[in-house]
């Protein structure tokens, strides 16, 4: 076995990088859908001033068997290297995962990166022994944090939303205003970046510390034209404070191409804003209008931490029932 990085202009591999990875993700996972190709590709490619993301090959011969990649931000958490390690099922069990994670803590000290990060799935009834959570302890990685991701089969009761967005709206109004896009006006970016920069901080981490993120107008643009590219369709609600005209609470919908499935992404309400229904509306706001210009979607999956009992139970309302578990890991190098 050989690794080898692999160069995001080889047309070739990378596709064959999609079938490893996509093999790998499906494994025991009958609910699993992947995006398509050119979505992951296009993604790969494109240049965030924000971040750099790596990918070496583990390979067999002449066969490519397994991937690893690594994630680092350049304007923040610049301690953390987010990695990830895929072998296709039928090369497991021979080492490659193990020469992978030693591959990325080799890079990482290069890097000056003092801990990684990376998280897997896997069904609940087995999160005492499952396979992945042996692998990861064994390579001196520790258990983090556990989400509990959750699938919301579509569509949702119309009758159901509109009485949870009416309940929201009469504790908001007349101090905030609710708002459905397809792309957010760029008067709005600013404040909504300021949102998102605060999930990681803000959501429940377990042990993992970490830094506000930088994202920013310029790369939010960025981010849509991929978007554009890769024909995914993004839903963002937003909670407007009508005094100052600024973003205080989102969330956001992410529409793959050539798939049925959507993907919850990030969702906040700032604390100082905190109270007043906010989650519940954006929430019930993004469903509505997922389901008016998106009727063929068939269902929705988001992940909760087991220690964030607010946003756990506004998807237990709206539907939402567990499916499997998001294993969060660290490793000091």
């Amino acid at each position: 076995m050989h690794i080898r990085p692999i160069e995001f202009d080889d047309d070739a591999t990378l596709r064959q990088m999609y079938d490893v990875v996509t093999a790998s993700r499906a494994h025991e996972r009958p609910h699993f859908v992947p995006s398509s190709a050119d979505a992951v590709i296009a993604d790969l490619r494109h240049d965030d001033p924000g971040e750099t993301v790596l990918a070496w090959g583990l390979w067999e011969g002449d066969v490519l068997a397994g991937v690893t990649t690594a994630c680092l931000t350049l304007n923040d958490n610049r301690d953390i290297m987010w990695v990830e390690v895929d072998v296709d099922p039928g090369h497991r069990r021979r080492g490659l995962g193990r020469a992978a994670v030693e591959h990325l803590v080799a890079f990482a000290r290069e890097q000056g990166r003092t801990r990684l990060l990376t998280d897997a799935r896997y069904p609940a009834d087995r999160a005492d022994g499952h396979p992945y959570l042996r692998f990861a302890e064994s390579c001196g990685f520790r258990l983090a944090q556990t989400e509990i991701m959750r699938k919301l089969d579509l569509p949702v009761d119309t009758a159901l939303l509109a009485e949870i967005a009416d309940e929201a709206r009469a504790a908001y109004e007349p101090h905030y205003r609710v708002e459905a896009y397809a792309v957010v006006p760029e008067g709005l970016r600013a404040s909504l970046c300021d949102c998102m920069n605060r999930v990681g901080t803000d959501a429940p981490t377990g042990e993992i510390d970490v830094e506000p993120e930088s994202m920013d107008p310029e790369r939010y643009a960025g981010w849509l034209t991929v978007d554009a590219e890769s024909g995914r369709a993004r839903l963002t609600s937003l909670a407007i404070e009508q005094a100052s005209g600024d973003v205080v609470a989102y969330t956001e919908l992410a529409l793959p191409a050539g798939n049925s499935r959507v993907h919850q992404w990030g969702t906040l309400v700032q604390r100082e804003h905190r109270g007043h229904r906010l989650g519940l509306a954006v929430k019930a706001a993004n469903l509505l209008a997922l389901q008016a210009d998106h009727p063929d979607r068939l269902d929705v999956i988001t992940g909760n931490a087991h220690d964030n009992p607010w946003m756990v139970s506004i998807n237990e309302r709206l539907g939402f029932r567990p499916l499997e578990l998001n294993a969060a890991f660290h490793r000091a190098v």
